[in-house]
């Protein structure tokens, strides 16, 4: 079995059992009640609260220093994405997380 087909379905396992960062993609979290809702609801159907407009992933991603090429979450000593190669610019900390 090659490679790209053991990520293929290593990804695809990842979604199904709702791990890695597709399934974080169509995941938003219930302030209120915390429950994992699917990100195109727009009420939380456990508790009836308003759901963020924010993905699970988006959170994530905001938190993160992210490639801007493939979309990897990297290290902040990283100085190049270790999924695509892209040399990646200086990470700066967002304060307003």
């Amino acid at each position: 079995m090659t490679a790209e087909k053991l990520q293929l379905i290593r990804l695809e396992s990842m979604k199904q059992y709702g791990f890695g960062l597709q399934a974080m993609k169509t995941i938003k979290v219930c302030g209120a009640c915390k429950a994992a809702i699917s990100a195109d609801q727009r009420i939380c159907s456990e508790c009836g609260h308003k759901l963020p407009n924010k993905t699970l992933y988006q959170i994530y991603k905001a938190r993160h220093r992210v490639c801007p090429i493939c979309e990897t979450i990297v290290p902040d000593s990283c100085e190049y994405c270790p999924q695509c190669g892209k040399k990646l610019l200086k990470h700066k900390r967002n304060s307003n997380i």
